[in-house]
Formats: structure tokens, C-alpha cells, sequence
């Protein structure tokens, strides 16, 4: 059985003017993807490399900070931690 690929999103018909079929092809990708898959990767989105590797670096080094410290990042006191961490942390208790 072959290995499932990364569904790839291309985003450059939101860059062109009048292609309305490739715009559904982009979201119908997006709603497939994230109903089959959970997750998917965009080309042609127009960001630059700088700044996606940037970003990149700014979150492994928020991902490698305790979990204390990443909680003190959450949008409330009781706000749950994103699931992977809620993993990794095991229950929380109060």
C-alpha cells in the first residue's frame, strides 16, 4: 500500500486574477485535507523564505521552554495547553 503524501495546497490562483476554478481546486483541497488528514502544506503563498525561517526558529525555541513557561503563553489561567503538549505533560492537575 503506498505511503499517503502531505496534501499540498497551491495558492497562486488567489494571486491571479479570474482563476475561479483553481480557487475552488485550493479549497476543495483545504476541506479534504482537513477531513481526511488534519493538517496539509501551502505553496505559492507568497511568503517569503526569511520569514517563514524566522518563524521557524522562533517556535522551536518557544517549544524547547518548560511547559511552565509555555503555559504563561496561554490566552487564559485555565486555558488548556494545544494537544501535543496535553501529551507530552500527561493530566494536569490543579
Amino acid at each position: 500500500m503506498p505511503t499517503p503524501a502531505i496534501p499540498t495546497v497551491d495558492l497562486s490562483p488567489f494571486f491571479t486574477a479570474g482563476d475561479d476554478s483553481g480557487r475552488k481546486r485550493a479549497k476543495d483541497t483545504i476541506a479534504e485535507a482537513c477531513t481526511d488528514f488534519g493538517f496539509f502544506q501551502i505553496v505559492n503563498h507568497g511568503v517569503p523564505l526569511d520569514l517563514m525561517n524566522q518563524a521557524m526558529e522562533l517556535s522551536k525555541t518557544f517549544f524547547n521552554y518548560s511547559d511552565e513557561v509555555k503555559r504563561k503563553s496561554s490566552s487564559g489561567r485555565d486555558a488548556p495547553l494545544p494537544r501535543r503538549l496535553q501529551q507530552a505533560a500527561g493530566p494536569l492537575t490543579g
